[in-house]
């Protein structure tokens, strides 16, 4: 498992290393103030890493992503 913040008040693309080694993850965000999901393009770029789009940019740490393994 892994979990890492995004945001940084610009970007609307991150690239998230999990160093899982497998595409069979489960990505969830959510916002780190209200606690509430949030729904993003999430696509599993390779075997360690995930790239999360979102609409507009995040603010510094704003949204915590949890990734699982499945395999």
């Amino acid at each position: 498992n892994a979990v890492a913040n995004i945001g940084n008040n610009s970007a609307t693309s991150y690239v998230v290393n999990h160093a899982l080694g497998t595409r069979d993850v489960i990505v969830q965000i959510y916002d780190n103030t209200t606690y509430d999901t949030i729904y993003a393009d999430t696509v599993r770029t390779d075997a360690n890493n995930v790239t999360i789009t979102t609409t507009t940019a995040l603010a510094s740490n704003a949204a915590r992503v949890l990734i699982t393994a499945l395999s």
